[in-house]
């Protein structure tokens, strides 16, 4: 019995169930809560001036993130290749977004290039600089090995929502509920490393960005 059940909870058509729910949920939270946003002129700015750009994001704040994007213009986002990556890729997909497989460790090299190739093409990246298995909060060196690949800019982006639960996962996941207020807020653009030199400053940049904002919201909304 355990067997059949595994299997079912294994198969493609159980998981695209899954991400369907998973879609609805989402929206129906962005839908019933009231939402503030800050600063997501920034984004405004790199698009009309047609800079290249990174969105970074903890790994823990996804959910709402992909309900609360309004630029039109293509998306993809680095996304682990075992099973939850791909439920989360089926999630996004409902949104119109895309996924590129890999990870800033695995599989880091074809990973790379899928990157080099949409930032070129002008395609917005999203990574969670702390995922795919964390620790929490704490960056990893790929996203800024990346960003200097590219030569894109790093722009940290956080939500929260002050109905939610905190799940007991390794990255603290803020599972969001309906009926609340939200907040989305975008922090300002770090500029891509030049040299091998500048990698670690603007790796402890983007972990004191995000910190920072995702602090911030937190506090002003609970």
């Amino acid at each position: 019995m355990k067997r059949i059940l595994k299997k079912i909870l294994a198969s493609s058509g159980f998981q695209a169930f899954l991400a369907w729910i998973g879609y609805l949920y989402i929206r129906f939270v962005y839908l019933t809560c009231r939402w503030k946003r800050i600063n997501l002129e920034c984004i405004d700015r790199y698009i009309a001036e047609d800079k290249p750009f990174i969105i970074c994001f903890w790994h823990g704040r996804l959910a709402m993130l992909p309900a609360g994007w309004r630029w039109k213009k293509p998306f993809q986002m680095l996304l682990s290749s075992h099973r939850d990556g791909q439920l989360i890729a089926n999630v996004l997909g409902h949104f119109g977004m895309d996924v590129i497989s890999g990870s800033t460790t695995r599989g880091g090299a074809k990973a790379a290039l899928a990157l080099v190739k949409a930032v070129r093409s002008g395609v917005i990246i999203g990574i969670t600089p702390d995922g795919p298995k964390g620790p929490a909060y704490k960056v990893s060196p790929g996203i800024v090995t990346i960003a200097k690949l590219v030569q894109a800019d790093i722009i940290p982006v956080s939500y929260s929502v002050s109905r939610h639960k905190t799940l007991k996962t390794w990255d603290h996941f803020h599972f969001p509920l309906p009926f609340g207020r939200g907040v989305f807020a975008v922090s300002d653009p770090i500029p891509y490393p030049i040299s091998d030199e500048d990698l670690r400053s603007c790796q402890d940049q983007i972990e004191k960005s995000l910190n920072e904002i995702t602090n911030k919201i937190d506090a002003s909304i609970n």
